[in-house]
């Protein structure tokens, strides 16, 4: 198999493909590459045949950092049309004979690529380095420069639509006059287009979880790291054998505005807390300059062998420098510069592993400060329990992924449901006896109409049916697998003919007559959350019918990663509270307890491990398995101490707006 892989950006955007190149290798493939030509010697040093798109990068980026360059509105248009020529005509130049195009980077670059596949009729498999890039109603979009949004939206979806429409009055109109130049048709939204819906997530599930629920189907494999085996130079081991640890500063491939105050505010930074300076030279061009012997600088050096021999590392916030500090153990401080870095500066405090610098520009004062947190002994311990965790087969998981027929990797987001399902059909944290006295408070005649809004494979449903011979059910949901399951389900049981379901989005569904029992356990994210989907369900509820409803959560105070995969949940207390507010009575009520939260985890990622070990061979097996880790280690590192998941038995309470 042939791949073409193309990255536009920095070295953190290239790096990681040349890891990938790597493993791409050992499993067999023939593997090209698209980058700028500053990258030539790293990619000639892993012998990958490099097709240079454009002129020199560095040049470009310092005079963006310093502000020599023009602003981002000047001129932006010819800027964009010469990077979508550059990039096409390089990918197209090396995409003969590929099966598939790997792309990260620049938007513009990335629409190039997608371009060339589509020409030749190849698959084209879009990459993000961290979940801030990918759409999603559990985290707002990184701000663009230049394009503000109103103070007063706050809604994530929202703040994704206004996204959408920034980068389409920015890159549309060239992207679609370029696609004319070759023959293909335009696209009404450049980023959706470029994404599609089943990007590739580079990144460690623990330092950058996915948020699930989402909108796109997204595959993360873990970060991508390169395996590096090349020794230190002698005359760095020479510095670091004489004397205790120093503290690392480096901005890797990323200039600063002004290098001698930012050296210099290093140095004293450092010094101040009573430590060594390593300096590394990078695209910020740090240099010591004073001629003592604390201070040290080198050009390029393997982090991965430097790392662990420090007692600090000072950088710029790069996902690889982030990632390869982590899996060292060592306490980090990022003095994010531009783009993706203030989320990973962000990142690396919320998990305690080191500080985040406010700002760009550090003095003497500000940075001490950072290095005093990081240098704290709770977070050297804090680091040192996290570099445990980090996964280090992202790209062999990738490669497993791109190598397989298309048809079987990497699984769908139903498809992964189904297997982990197959223990625990109540997609839920309940055990079958709470199921049973939920719906014998939800059904008290069994007699009565009920609908599932979000039905997925109509457990709840089926289970109803199968105790109560005079039932009658409807289900709807968008997923045609997930209906097609519960249509066979309910055929063997024989209750096929008192069950109607319906394809299609539940917040759209118009029922002909109401229900006595309306369930939602589970699905409120369809709706945007916990009082729309109440709202939703008294549309369809009957005079004195009741609602069967689930929500999450929080326990106990949350841990960011836990905020970042769950949201702004409420405690148990506050989310009682906002549905008897809003006209309803509890007539009954579930708290899942410990045994049963941990009982569907185990029950979920465990059926997805156990898939994966016994089809070895299938080409999907790698991908299953790694979800399954990833899913594990989220839960067991992120959400499983503070989580929640409640369930109510509800009726409308006499005289509140909205009673029927």
């Amino acid at each position: 198999m042939r791949v073409l892989l193309m990255a536009y950006g920095s070295r953190g955007d290239v790096e990681p493909m040349v890891g990938l190149a790597v493993s791409l290798r050992a499993l067999g493939a023939q593997v090209r590459m698209c980058a700028p030509p500053d990258f030539a010697e790293l990619l000639e040093k892993q012998d990958l045949p490099l097709t240079p798109i454009g002129r020199p990068l560095r040049p470009v980026v310092k005079a963006v950092v310093t502000g020599a360059a023009p602003t981002a509105a000047e001129g932006l248009a010819e800027r964009t049309a010469a990077l979508l020529t550059s990039t096409y005509d390089a990918v197209s130049a090396s995409a003969e004979g590929c099966d598939v195009v790997v792309a990260t980077g620049l938007l513009p670059a990335m629409a190039a690529a997608r371009s060339v596949a589509e020409r030749r009729g190849i698959r084209y498999v879009p990459v993000a380095y961290f979940p801030a890039f990918l759409p999603s109603p559990h985290h707002p979009p990184l701000p663009w420069p230049g394009r503000p949004v109103p103070p007063e939206v706050t809604d994530n979806r929202v703040l994704w639509e206004l996204n959408a429409q920034n980068l389409n009055a920015l890159f549309g109109e060239a992207v679609n006059a370029h696609r004319a130049s070759v023959g293909l048709p335009p696209v009404d939204g450049v980023r959706d287009h470029v994404l599609t819906d089943r990007p590739l997530l580079a990144a460690d599930p623990v330092l950058s979880p996915w948020p699930e629920p989402a909108d796109l189907d997204v595959v993360q494999t873990g970060a991508w790291i390169r395996p590096d085996e090349r020794p230190l130079p002698a005359d760095l081991e020479a510095f670091l054998n004489a004397g205790t640890p120093p503290v690392y500063v480096g901005f890797g491939s990323i200039p600063v505005r002004d290098a001698h105050h930012v050296t210099r505010a290093a140095i004293e930074a450092v010094r101040a807390q009573g430590h060594r300076v390593l300096l590394s030279r990078g695209w910020a061009d740090l240099e010591p300059g004073d001629g003592e012997d604390d201070c040290f600088a080198v050009d390029e050096v393997n982090h991965q062998a430097l790392f662990p021999r420090v007692a600090a590392i000072v950088h710029h916030g790069g996902a690889g420098t982030t990632t390869t500090a982590a899996r060292a153990g060592t306490p980090q401080v990022v003095v994010p510069q531009m783009a993706d870095q203030p989320y990973w500066a962000g990142r690396v405090a919320e998990l305690g592993i080191g500080a985040a610098h406010d700002g760009p520009a550090p003095t003497s004062e500000s940075l001490s400060a950072a290095l005093a947190t990081a240098l704290a002994p709770e977070t050297a311990a804090r680091a040192k329990a996290v570099a445990g965790t980090i996964r280090t087969d992202g790209t062999t998981v990738a490669a497993n992924l791109l190598l397989g027929t298309e048809q079987a990797a990497p699984m769908s987001r139903e498809q992964i449901s189904e297997i982990a399902h197959a223990r625990h059909p109540i997609k839920s944290p309940l055990d079958d006896d709470a199921v049973g006295r939920l719906l014998e408070h939800g059904l008290p005649r069994g007699d009565e109409r009920v609908l599932d809004l979000g039905c997925g494979t109509a457990e709840w449903l089926l289970r109803a049916l199968a105790a109560r011979p005079h039932l009658h059910a409807e289900g709807v949901d968008v997923s045609e697998a997930a209906l097609t399951q519960a249509r066979r389900a309910a055929s063997g049981l024989g209750v096929g003919e008192r069950l109607v379901l319906h394809q299609e989005d539940a917040a759209d569904f118009v029922s002909s007559q109401p229900f006595d029992l309306v369930i939602s356990v589970g699905a409120t994210h369809a709706f945007g959350g916990l009082l729309p989907t109440l709202a939703a369900a008294r549309g369809h509820l009957a005079p004195g019918g009741r609602v069967l409803i689930g929500e999450s959560f929080w326990d106990r105070p949350p841990s960011p990663a836990a905020v970042e995969m769950f949201g702004d949940l409420d405690t148990l207390a506050t989310t009682v509270d906002r549905v008897v507010a809003d006209g309803w009575t509890p007539v009954h009520g579930h708290v899942s307890t410990r045994g049963e939260l941990d009982a569907y985890e185990w029950a979920c990622w465990g059926s997805l491990a156990a898939w994966a070990l016994d089809h070895p061979t299938d080409p999907a097996a790698a991908h299953v398995l790694a979800t399954a880790d990833t899913h594990r280690s989220q839960w067991l590192h992120g959400y499983r101490e503070s989580f929640g998941f409640l369930c109510l038995v509800l009726r409308q309470t006499p005289g509140r707006p909205g009673t029927r």
